[in-house]
């Protein structure tokens, strides 16, 4: 019985670890998130949207607003990020020469299925959440387009 009880515990503590957590925008509601780690490698390209370096914040931040716009009184529940962002790069060659470049555009997409509770039913959503910043190589006048297109969506 004991062995059991251990066994139980560990497996509680294991499940605690892997699952984060982030506060959501809806005032003392939490939001589980899980898989965002598969773009840690790229958070170096991330920063140059000017979001800043915490993209688990930002892209949950901007689907729950996406979300809340759309459906007042929902609430995400559970953000899981389902594969590795899509980087996409758009560069002006420098005299001539492509190894030379000067970055131009850059596009960043996560796909993502998020568990919506809306008035007590609960869905689940298939969604791709995009960034695209331009002029980066200018000073001024950078340019920032977020999308948020969902792509499929069930009942539970």
């Amino acid at each position: 019985m004991l062995k059991i009880l251990k066994l139980i515990t560990f497996t509680l503590l294991s499940m605690s670890v892997l699952a984060e957590s982030i506060e959501s925008i809806n005032k003392g509601k939490h939001i589980e998130i899980s898989g965002f780690d598969c773009a840690d490698k790229s958070t170096h390209m991330i920063e140059w949207l000017g979001l800043g370096t915490d993209y688990r914040s930002f892209v949950v931040k901007d689907v729950e607003r996406e979300l809340y716009n759309q459906q007042p009184g929902s609430q995400l529940l559970k953000l899981e990020c389902t594969g590795e962002p899509e980087l996409l790069t758009g560069a002006l060659p420098q005299d001539g020469v492509e190894a030379k470049a000067i970055l131009m555009r850059f596009s960043v997409t996560f796909p993502l299925k998020a568990t919506v509770n809306l008035s007590g039913t609960i869905w689940v959503l298939s969604i791709d959440q995009n960034y695209y910043a331009e002029n980066l190589n200018l000073l001024t006048d950078r340019k920032l387009t977020k999308k948020f297109t969902v792509k499929g969506s069930s009942k539970q």
